[in-house]
């Protein structure tokens, strides 16, 4: 069997909770795996340049292997479009949000503001950094047709907003009948958006704030998602966020340790970041 490609992604540095990002680190560094981090430049309205404990951790993040991309601006539910069906069914006064009054959401996503936080959120990057991201995942993963087309325009080579199976996002809401419906038009692996950028979809969310008596489930879930991508040739590409996965919610830790075991039992998998994908393509 060819090589299957295994990219750990991690969101939200630079927002809260500074401690739980280290806790996730040297979880990392002891598992020897990479990690892409998707870095929010301006969290809470502060720039990520006058957050010296933040800057301290990505600067740590990089010395170790890691990539920083671009995570939105301030990271706004409908910052950059509307976010998914499974996304807005956790958010429910969001979903209410849009389902009554989509008109003034509609109205922010013009491309001229679109690529306006673009550059705005650049602009820190590079300030704080030093670094030129050249990927991008919006907050809550949501997109609009302008959105993709200001990153193009911008020379974003890449995009990691689209979601291959929805059922992490339902285990979130306690849904563990809703089957295991991967989306038919988001394939396991990297493909040409219609922008031009290259979409690297994810497979799921699979940590979000576990407890013990989640793991199991969890993990199998992760499993399931790993053997049918390895089974397809594909790149699987995981989501989690820091603070949901560390401190009193590490159980999403142990999920990731036997998550990553049974990857190296399988032989042939290879840990990466999504900057190396890319050479690879």
């Amino acid at each position: 069997m060819d090589e299957t490609l295994f990219v750990f992604t991690n969101d939200d540095p630079g927002g809260q909770e500074p401690e739980r990002f280290a806790e996730l680190l040297d979880f990392l560094a002891a598992q020897e795996v990479p990690a892409t981090f998707f870095v929010i430049p301006n969290a809470g309205g502060v720039p990520l340049d006058r957050k010296p404990e933040w800057l301290r951790l990505l600067e740590r993040a990089l010395a170790e292997g890691h990539d920083l991309q671009l995570h939105g601006y301030v990271h706004g539910p409908f910052e950059f479009g509307v976010p998914p069906g499974f996304m807005l069914d956790i958010m429910p006064e969001r979903k209410k949000q849009w389902e009554h009054d989509p008109e003034p959401i509609v109205a922010e996503h013009q491309y001229a503001l679109l690529r306006e936080k673009l550059e705005r959120g650049l602009e820190i990057f590079h300030r704080a950094l030093g670094l030129e991201p050249t990927g991008f995942r919006s907050g809550c993963l949501a997109t609009c047709a302008n959105m993709y087309t200001a990153l193009a325009d911008l020379g974003f080579q890449w995009s990691s907003n689209q979601v291959v199976n929805p059922m992490g996002w339902r285990y979130i809401n306690r849904d563990y009948e809703a089957g295991e419906p991967w989306q038919p038009g988001v394939p396991p692996h990297p493909f040409r958006h219609q922008s031009g950028l290259l979409e690297i979809p994810m497979l799921s969310e699979y940590t979000w704030y576990l407890e013990a008596q989640d793991v199991e489930r969890h993990f199998q879930l992760a499993q399931r998602d790993f053997d049918r991508t390895r089974a397809r040739q594909g790149v699987y590409v995981t989501l989690s966020h820091y603070y949901a996965m560390t401190g009193k919610w590490s159980a999403g830790l142990q999920v990731y340790a036997r998550l990553f075991d049974h990857a190296r039992a399988q032989g042939n998998v290879r840990f990466t970041t999504m900057s190396e994908l890319m050479n690879d393509e």
